[in-house]
């Protein structure tokens, strides 16, 4: 039997792009995410029918490899599948390529489908009519293994503050995972990224934030050369975390 996967190009837009001309890490997820949604509605499973049962599915996890950047203009291939879940956890793959059918990124990610009237995460058997033994088995990145190294607000340098307003909200009442990630490389000057090629990047969700709370982005560079840039509520609890590994 064919390996299911769901396929969609998209034009890189001047919207979705940096100054250097090149995809954000941002743009880059919400394509990820619109991909997801097409690829749930095709398997029965999508906002229409989580949505009637007062559920939604939360990413939980990203991780991104980069084999090149994706430039303004390229009509850029993204292709998905889920692979079988576990009691609770999703599993989601995702491919990029060029016109020209070169590997541009590979991502792997991690979802969690939950309660919206009680906030509690649900069992994968509650979806109905799903065979998981028909699904994709494939995984781009079966070595990631989610855990990034935490550190406290006192061991970074702070650099910005955020206070939460209207325009980072999604359907779901909170910020939508899209801004962590532009949260997140916030925490770079352009003078410093100038110099940089972003190889891969990781970014766990850990704690929702809502209108009016305030977070604060520290950075610190790892001992094996990747940055960390975390985000910490007003009560110093984390709230999202990412490692950035850059060519210089």
């Amino acid at each position: 039997m064919e390996k299911y996967e769901f396929c969609k190009p998209f034009e890189i837009k001047y919207c979705d792009v940096d100054f250097k001309d090149e995809l954000k890490p941002s743009a880059l997820l919400a394509y990820l995410e619109e991909i997801s949604c097409f690829s749930a509605d095709e398997l029965g499973f999508g906002y229409s029918y989580v949505k009637e049962r007062g559920y939604a599915f939360i990413v939980t996890g990203y991780r991104c490899e980069f084999k090149k950047p994706i430039p303004l203009g390229e009509i850029a291939r993204f292709t998905t599948w889920p692979t079988p879940p576990s009691h609770v956890v999703f599993g989601r793959e995702y491919q990029v390529f060029s016109a020209a059918e070169e590997l541009l990124v590979n991502t792997t990610s991690r979802w969690c489908l939950i309660d919206l009237k009680n906030n509690k995460i649900l069992p994968s058997k509650i979806l109905e009519g799903q065979d998981y033994s028909t699904y994709n088995t494939t995984k781009l990145l079966p070595d990631w293994r989610w855990k990034i190294p935490t550190f406290s607000p006192n061991e970074g340098k702070l650099k910005f503050t955020i206070t939460i307003a209207n325009s980072e909200y999604d359907h779901n009442m909170h910020v939508n995972n899209t801004r962590y990630a532009d949260y997140c490389f916030n925490c770079f000057s352009v003078s410093e990224l100038v110099q940089k090629r972003l190889q891969s990047f990781s970014i766990n969700y850990v704690k929702q934030c809502k209108e009016g709370q305030t977070l604060r982005f520290y950075l610190k560079r790892n001992v094996d050369g990747t940055y960390l840039a975390h985000g910490f509520n007003e009560g110093d609890e984390l709230v999202v975390q990412s490692q950035i590994y850059f060519e210089e």
